[in-house]
């Protein structure tokens, strides 16, 4: 994984966009958005929302939730 250099630009992807990333449905993502820490489902990666009606996830942020989903699933192997 590369990581951005500090003079890039923070990328960030719209909720349909992010969930393409993941490979999940924007309907889910926006699901996990809501959920506490005890949901079965578990919580969404972090977002940031710019407006009422306006959330973006950071690339970073996507790849670092990806990456913790993977180590808890290599753990439970």
């Amino acid at each position: 994984m590369t990581s951005l250099a500090a003079n890039q630009p923070r990328r960030a992807l719209r909720t349909t966009d992010a969930a393409r990333y993941l490979g999940v449905s924007a309907s889910l993502l926006r699901k996990m958005r809501g959920r506490g820490r005890d949901d079965p489902l578990g919580t969404g990666p972090e977002f940031i929302r710019l407006s009422p009606s306006l959330i973006v996830y950071e690339i970073t942020a996507l790849d670092s939730w990806l990456e913790a989903h993977q180590a808890v699933h290599r753990r439970s192997a």
